[in-house]
């Protein structure tokens, strides 16, 4: 039994090549699509922690001038009216500190500010205090 079949040997290298370009471009797409979920998940955290970070220093900072403030008040002899009015201006600019996220604020220059303040108040009132950041978080997302 013969059976004639003609198998065709003739291989289209073109078609070969579209299709593998066609894959390669299939998987970028999907890999650009993956990326930007990611990367839109991994910023929000990236966005909270640091968010926390920084609140958590100036909270500390406004911790500090608020019971300096309460001392000066229950003891005047103790303080002298410029170191009062030094704590008082750095209460102030801590109240200028946005709570809410604000994309405009240039919020690192404010918390520079902050700190010098808070270094001058210190001086002024020969207190060693200094902000030591808590140990990074252990938790993993």
């Amino acid at each position: 039994m013969a059976v004639d079949q003609h198998i065709s040997t003739v291989l289209n290298l073109d078609d070969l090549v579209h299709l593998e370009n066609m894959f390669v471009e299939f998987g970028r797409e999907d890999g650009i699509r993956a990326g930007q979920r990611s990367g839109a998940i991994e910023g929000r955290v990236m966005g909270c922690e640091k968010g926390f970070e920084l609140s958590r220093e100036v909270g500390y900072y406004e911790g500090c001038a608020i019971l300096w403030h309460a001392l000066a008040l229950q003891d005047p002899e103790r303080f002298s009216v410029r170191s009062c009015k030094k704590i008082e201006s750095l209460l102030e600019l801590i109240r200028t500190y946005p709570r809410e996220n604000n994309l405009d604020d240039d919020i690192i220059a404010l918390l520079d500010k902050i700190r010098g303040k808070f270094k001058v108040v210190a001086s002024a009132l020969q207190a060693s205090q200094r902000y030591a950041e808590a140990p990074a978080s252990k938790l993993i997302y």
